[in-house]
């Protein structure tokens, strides 16, 4: 048989306020660990409110940028005809001037079409024949 040592007094009420502390501490850190769990969630519905922005933003752009891949591809199929209608009259052809896309938006303080350079009756070729120019390595060696 095992003996029962009784405790005394003291030792009783020492355990007692023991157990009083740890439960005290324990109801102190159930309290904050429900905080948490409040703080956790609130963050949790932001940053989901956040991702359906970024999405919502990302599909918009999306978009645009398919619609811009398609204007490119459009353009780039209409060079390249042109430049198989070069080959085969060999000669020159006028082509269609490049139309600025729909989604493009004027810059503040730059001029439109309208406003440009106003050009005289003497000036209407702004690119002038000036022959062909020698190559740097061709100036050295000369």
């Amino acid at each position: 048989m095992t003996a029962v040592v009784p405790l005394s007094e003291d030792a009783s009420l020492r355990l007692a306020d023991q157990l009083q502390v740890l439960s005290q501490v324990a109801e102190a850190l159930t309290y904050r660990l429900l905080e948490l769990e409040e703080r956790l969630e609130g963050q949790d519905e932001r940053i989901g409110e956040r991702l359906q922005q970024v999405a919502g933003r990302e599909a918009a752009h999306g978009v645009a940028m398919d619609q811009r891949l398609g204007d490119t591809e459009e353009r780039l199929a209409r060079i390249e005809a042109a430049l198989r209608g070069l080959d085969r009259t060999g000669g020159s052809r006028h082509l269609q001037a490049v139309q600025p896309p729909a989604l493009q938006q004027e810059l503040p303080g730059s001029l439109t079409e309208d406003e440009g350079f106003d050009l005289g009756p003497e000036d209407t070729d702004p690119f002038l024949d000036e022959g062909e120019q020698p190559f740097m390595d061709e100036l050295i060696a000369g």
